[in-house]
């Protein structure tokens, strides 16, 4: 499908479904669509556990039960599908100089490599860590890499590794978002970035168009953590939809727990019903339905027990803490309201796929409006990572 077609197809279905999506139910208990859809707010807050997780840890499921509901959502899926890449690294990496790295995150390293296309240049590698990366790329193509990496320690390490692999990889400690970085690029350059987040790879795309790289791959991640307070739309094309998104609405697209171990689930169950049981602690000694956040804290303190939270809560609001008696009513109130609150956000989890694809888009227009011959495709499995998106460009020659 072409970028332009599937992009202008995809846009019209978020900005329809915008209630859906929008509305945050931690702070939004009663978003407008539980009243205009009756009938799927009756079912979904009837949902047992088990299913509840089914559609937690599997799309399909997810889509599955909702179609019933909302059957625009047979238009939807197909503009979300992306062809999964298959790509060879053609040699056996030496296992023992890899060996420290986590397997999960050597899985995404190796296949991202064999999806990278055009090895006959020169590599940068853009916020390398340790180079780990830009190593593999450098023993499949012998080509030399220039890794920049802003943490010294982690360049250190990366020299080292490299020495030991015998590599032709240099680091430099550089702040990519400085003006300097500009001295690092040159025209014929491949730069490559794994999991580069939010502003980090906005700046790669910018100086990579400033300087006429002939090739960039990269993965996008973590589209919220900018500084921008309202996304500045890349690409010309996603600049002429009235589609405003904040940075809440941002990291909605990146909202997934399908590959978090059970302990944080965990945590996260007791955490959130009981920040929402504090909720109720306020509205009932304060008769105010504005309820102002709580701070993060110490995670530590969730394991302590509610009366502990309870305690730690009311000194930062300045309010009385609740007789013991009092405290448990208010975390069993916290315990339904998760309940709730958790089978209300399936439904901005059937957007989370749709608003990450078409912030993919948008990076991928921006270098084809530019000059760039773009590609995008699932360089792994969404088990490996659930950010597995990777945007190759090439300038033609």
């Amino acid at each position: 499908m072409l970028l332009q077609k599937q992009f202008a197809d995809l846009v019209p279905h978020l900005l329809r479904d915008q209630s859906f999506w929008r509305p945050q139910p931690f702070n939004d208990r009663d978003p407008d669509w539980l009243t205009e859809y009756p009938r799927l707010a009756s079912e979904l807050l009837s949902l047992n556990d088990a299913q509840v997780s089914k559609m937690e840890a599997c799309d399909d499921a997810l889509y599955s039960w909702f179609s019933a509901y909302l059957p625009a959502l047979s238009a939807l899926l197909p503009l979300l599908e992306l062809p999964l890449l298959k790509g060879q690294l053609g040699f056996e990496p030496n296992a023992r100089q890899f060996a420290h790295i986590p397997g999960r995150k050597w899985t995404q390293i190796q296949a991202f490599c064999a999806n990278t296309d055009r090895v006959d240049l020169p590599f940068l590698e853009w916020c390398a860590g340790k180079g780990h990366l830009g190593r593999l790329m450098a023993q499949r193509s012998d080509q030399p890499v220039l890794s920049l990496e802003y943490d010294e320690s982690l360049c250190e390490q990366g020299v080292t590794l490299a020495q030991r692999a015998g590599t032709a990889q240099s680091f430099r400690c550089q702040d990519v978002m400085h003006a300097q970085v500009s001295d690092h690029f040159t025209a014929q350059q491949h730069a490559v970035a794994l999991h580069a987040c939010g502003d980090l790879h906005r700046r790669l795309l910018e100086q990579a168009v400033q300087h006429r790289l002939q090739a960039v791959t990269f993965s996008p991640c973590c589209y919220h953590l900018t500084q921008q307070q309202a996304y500045q739309p890349l690409s010309r094309l996603a600049g002429q939809y009235p589609l405003a998104l904040s940075r809440a609405d941002l990291r909605l697209a990146v909202q997934e727990t399908a590959t978090a171990p059970a302990r944080v689930k965990r945590l996260r169950a007791i955490e959130v019903g009981y920040r929402l049981a504090m909720q109720a602690v306020y509205r009932a000694q304060c008769g105010c339905d504005d309820v102002p956040p709580l701070p993060s804290c110490a995670k530590k303190i969730f394991s302590e027990g509610f009366p502990t939270f309870a305690d730690w809560a009311t000194q930062q609001w300045g309010i009385p803490l609740p007789s013991a008696a009092a405290l448990a009513e208010f975390e069993r109130e916290g315990q339904g309201a998760w309940q709730r609150l958790r089978r209300m956000e399936l439904v901005r989890q059937l957007y989370r796929r749709p608003l990450e694809i078409y912030l993919v888009l948008d990076r991928a227009l921006y270098l084809q409006e530019q000059g760039y011959r773009v590609s995008i495709g699932c360089f792994t499995d969404r088990q490996t990572t659930p950010r597995n998106v990777l945007i190759k460009a090439e300038r033609p020659d």
